[in-house]
């Protein structure tokens, strides 16, 4: 059994000396259940002669002393922490094995234990022999970092004490508080304060308490009923098994403490409160007292003032009295006044006088009165004026979500559009100079005509006043052309009078390109940028002229071309395609066939085109990962102007041209009306143009028609026609559009 006996903080730590020595004597450790005098002789017999332990060392030369003081330091928290002390400089083992250095702080708040001290009040036991104790319930075992599993026995001294064996120093240490509450002497203990007391979940905490009461758990729990009271008996909050609060119940005392301050509190509100109202009971009582007293005080002044005027008027007559008397140049007979009559005047006089100054004083409080509540009236206008600018801001703002939603809205309507296939017609306003305008644009989605009173409504997907420029006109069709090059079919159409504006914005100018070019330039920019994919660009133009297909590339003039059906797929025997790698190929091979085109002037067009105009341009693409070839094909056709023959005065060949140009148009009119009906049988064949245009309006491909139309007021019938022609178009629904992949290896198009 280990000794109760306090160590001395000044007791020094053993000299470890390097020097060849024999072993040291024996040393015993007696267990619980002997008297105390065989303690104490056993004590005397354990005693070692000298504390100086002799060790070998192979780093240190013979003879040559090496001071190591090893000692532990016990925590007044409960903690024991190992010591080093070479040279004066002493260093600690924390909790993570680290050593170090010893703060100076903790020289007051604990002590030394040094294995001198130690074995100097407790029974040791040699290194090299297991300890003699008694195998019972207060024997154990525990793993102790750095030393393994040790041996462990509850001594029974004057106090409880839980010690552990060091082999090392063959002595019974001080088991540190964070190992000693996993043994289960202790952790029975532990579990049974836990266990009545729920709301105390700190073991260490519980721990160090049963040092403290000689590991008597019922003696803790007295203790903190009798501390901290019956809210230890109470759970953790929800019950809840892995509540980690080590101090819960002081969270819960804190708790009652902070609501009874705050219940304090409230009463002294409260009270305050109270008298606050009773004062203001009291000054409101004060208030119609001093009413009363001013009142009576303002009718005790108006008195005064009409005695003192009365007053006054007694000393500016007693005053004319004293003036000389001049003899009278006649006399004059006073008619006589009774002197009841004159007191009663008298009396009325000072009452009206009275009321005088009574009815000004009421006046002069009524109009305060009157300020005051002007200014409050004031102050409530410029809150409402403040309301109004606020109730303004969210009508504002309510607007601005409404146009939000409104784009919104029509956003989703055109992805609608582009999953249901449908044709996409935009209408373009040519600019004109004209001082009459049959045309007014609403929105973006309609434009009316007016015509002679009247306004008849158009809708389309996009309306481009006559200011709209050509990257706006573009950008509509942006989102249908990149398709092309993920092996979509699109197509491009332009409709209109002569003179409205199409070859403008099919081909433009050089400094100011059209659809075409630009079309061109997009996809050569997607082409170069998937660079895993190999793109071949193929381009070809042709005319369709009085029903007739002429190559507008070829060399010399050939056999007249036909047109070639295989199933969904139409084609053009002998068609020259050219290869094109760059934007200075196509624009070289597009000037070269807009030179053979044919036009002519006319009476409504100086250059008018006499032929429906169609650029193919083939894009196939190679992946080179997946292995797949897409096939896209972009159709870009201008067509030829449509009017009225008596309006051009045609003759001759122009007059042959006009009627094959409106005889194709209305071709091309009874394709989309049937279309819009969801007729049987589609005319494709009627006309040369619409045979050649029927892969690109059979629902294989993505097609967008450009209405173009002239606002000046002497063309409003071709202008009504045109839009008439753009507003059945726009009822067309060709279905979803189809993919064109081809394998590499096999050539059957997957879709």
């Amino acid at each position: 059994m280990g000794s109760g006996a306090s160590v001395s903080e000044e007791a020094r730590p053993e000299r470890l000396e390097a020097r060849e020595a024999g072993p040291e004597p024996a040393r015993t450790s007696t267990p619980v259940g002997r008297s105390g005098s065989t303690l104490q002789a056993d004590e005397e017999a354990a005693k070692p002669q000298s504390h100086t332990v002799e060790i070998q060392s192979e780093t240190v030369a013979e003879g040559e002393e090496v001071s190591l003081d090893f000692e532990s330091f016990l925590h007044n928290n409960g903690m024991l922490y190992s010591c080093f002390n070479h040279h004066g400089n002493r260093v600690y083992v924390d909790e993570s094995q680290n050593l170090q250095p010893f703060p100076k702080e903790w020289y007051s708040q604990g002590r030394f234990i040094t294995p001198n001290t130690e074995s100097s009040s407790q029974l040791q036991t040699p290194a090299s022999s297991q300890p003699a104790v008694r195998e019972d319930d207060r024997t154990g075992t525990i793993y102790i970092q750095g030393k393994g599993t040790v041996m462990t026995y509850m001594f029974e001294e004057r106090v409880n004490v839980c010690r552990f064996w060091d082999p090392q120093s063959g002595v019974w240490l001080l088991l540190p508080l964070q190992w000693e509450i996993h043994v289960e002497f202790v952790k029975a203990r532990v579990q049974r304060v836990m266990s009545t007391l729920p709301g105390l979940v700190d073991q260490k905490e519980i721990t160090a308490a049963l040092r403290q009461c000689n590991y008597d758990s019922e003696e803790v729990i007295s203790v903190y009923l009798a501390m901290f009271g019956e809210i230890l008996l109470q759970a953790s909050p929800s019950g809840d098994q892995n509540y980690t609060d080590l101090n819960s119940f002081r969270a819960l005392l804190e708790r009652d403490r902070v609501i009874e301050d705050l219940r304090q509190k409230l009463q002294t509100k409260e009270k305050e409160a109270d008298n606050l109202f009773q004062r203001n009971s009291y000054l409101a009582r004060e208030v119609r007292y001093l009413s009363e007293v001013i009142q009576h005080l303002n009718q005790k002044l108006a008195e005064l003032e009409a005695d003192q005027q009365e007053a006054r008027e007694k000393i500016r007559s007693l005053l004319n009295r004293r003036a000389p008397a001049v003899p009278p140049a006649k006399t004059i007979t006073k008619p006589a006044v009774e002197p009841d009559q004159l007191r009663q005047v008298s009396r009325l006089t000072r009452e009206l006088n009275v009321s005088n100054k009574q009815l000004r004083s009421t006046v002069g409080q009524a109009l305060t009165d009157m300020k005051n509540q002007l200014e409050q009236l004031k102050g409530d206008v410029g809150k409402l004026s403040q309301v109004e600018q606020e109730a303004a801001g969210e009508v504002e703002e309510l607007r601005s979500l409404y146009r939000k939603e409104a784009v919104e809205r029509k956003s989703l309507y055109n992805k609608l559009l582009e999953l249901q296939g449908n044709i996409r017609v935009f209408c373009r306003c040519r600019t004109s100079s004209a001082s009459s305008c049959c045309l007014e644009a609403a929105d973006d989605q309609e434009v009316a005509v007016v015509q002679k009173g009247s306004r008849r409504k158009f809708q389309f997907d996009k309306v481009y006043p006559q200011s709209s420029t050509q990257e706006e006109v573009f950008a509509g069709t942006l989102p249908v052309i990149t398709s092309c090059v993920d092996g979509y079919n699109v197509c491009i159409l332009a409709y209109g009078q002569t003179g409205s504006g199409k070859t403008y914005t099919m081909m433009g100018s050089k400094e100011n390109p059209g659809v075409n070019i630009r079309s061109i330039r997009e996809l050569l920019r997607i082409c170069a940028e998937k660079e895993k994919v190999a793109y071949t660009l193929k381009i070809s133009m042709l005319e369709i002229y009085n029903d007739s297909l002429n190559d507008l590339l070829a060399k010399s003039l050939g056999a007249a071309l036909d047109i070639r059906v295989q199933g969904k797929s139409v084609s053009v025997p002998g068609l020259t395609q050219i290869q094109v790698q760059t934007e200075a190929d196509i624009l070289n091979v597009m000037e070269t066939g807009e030179k053979n085109r044919k036009i002519a002037s006319t009476k409504m067009n100086i250059q008018s085109s006499r032929s429906h105009l169609v650029v193919t341009l083939q894009v196939e693409g190679s992946d080179e990962v997946s292995g797949l070839t897409s096939r896209g094909t972009l159709t870009l056709c201008d067509l030829a102007g449509s009017e009225r023959i008596s309006k051009t005065e045609a003759e001759g060949q122009r007059l042959v041209e006009a009627a094959a140009i409106n005889k194709s148009l209305t071709a091309l009119g009874q394709v989309f009306s049937a279309l819009k009906c969801n007729a049987l049988h589609i005319p494709f064949r009627n006309s040369k143009l619409t045979h050649l245009l029927q892969p690109c309006l059979s629902g294989d491909a993505k097609c967008c028609v450009f209405v173009n139309v002239n606002p000046d007021i002497k063309d409003v019938a071709e202008t009504l026609s045109t839009l008439q022609f753009g507003s059945t178009i726009r009822q067309v629904s060709l279905g979803k559009a189809t993919q064109n992949i081809v394998p590499a290896k096999n050539n059957k198009t997957v879709k």
